[in-house]
This record gives C-alpha cells, structure tokens and sequence, in this order.
C-alpha cells in the first residue's frame, strides 16, 4: 500500500498546504509528506489522534453522530482532520494564507481512494 501519491496530491494541489498525513487512530503515522522539512506530521499526528478520538466520543454522547471533520488554528498553521472510518483519518497542514476551502475538498476528495488502498 502506498499513500504517497494520494498525499503528494493533495499537498500540490492546495495553495500554501505545508504537509499531510494518514494516521491510525492510535496515533501511529501510516504514511506522510511534507513540503517543509522542519514540520514533523509524526508528531503531529499522534496528539491529534487524541483529539479525534474525545470528539468522537463527545459527539456520540451528546447524540450528535460520528465526527467526520475537525479543524484547529494555531499561530502558524490551520489544521484538517477528517476521518477515515473508526480506525484511521487524514490530516493536512496549512499556512494561515493557505487555500482552506480547497484543503478541505482535497481531503475530503482524498477519503475514498484511502479507504480503497485500507482494504
């Protein structure tokens, strides 16, 4: 299985994308590509996991459904993360001028051709 096509797609195609990932719910990178050396989606990925997983048991509770999207700001980049069944989901790192809307229908345009590479 390799994702890096599907991730190199992405982060080419989205102005001002810094990298993306796939990660495993348990925090664990499955495959990624950066455009800048210095930022780590390793790292990233696995805090992030963390925040998936309470969002998506907040959301249960609550009765809201499953959580498909979350996104975060931080001072220097715009966070995307999407999920990708029970077991896995997608993340992508923008610059704050970066192309949000278009990250987002990347990602999500992305989810399918993941799912078909998991199984």
């Amino acid at each position: 299985m390799d994702f890096k096509p599907i991730l190199n797609d992405i982060v080419n195609t989205v102005d001002g994308a810094i990298g993306a990932g796939l990660v495993g719910t348990d925090g664990i990178v499955i495959d990624q590509v950066s455009t800048k050396g210095v930022f780590d989606i390793s790292a990233v990925g696995a805090e992030y996991a963390t925040i998936i997983k309470n969002a998506k048991k907040a959301s249960e509770n609550f009765g809201l459904g499953k959580t498909s999207e979350i996104m975060i700001s931080t001072e220097k980049a715009m966070m995307i993360m999407m999920t990708i069944g029970n077991d896995y989901f997608i993340t992508m790192a923008l610059e704050l001028d970066g192309n949000l809307g278009r990250g987002r229908l990347e990602v999500k345009k992305a989810i399918p051709k993941l799912e078909r590479e998991l199984t």
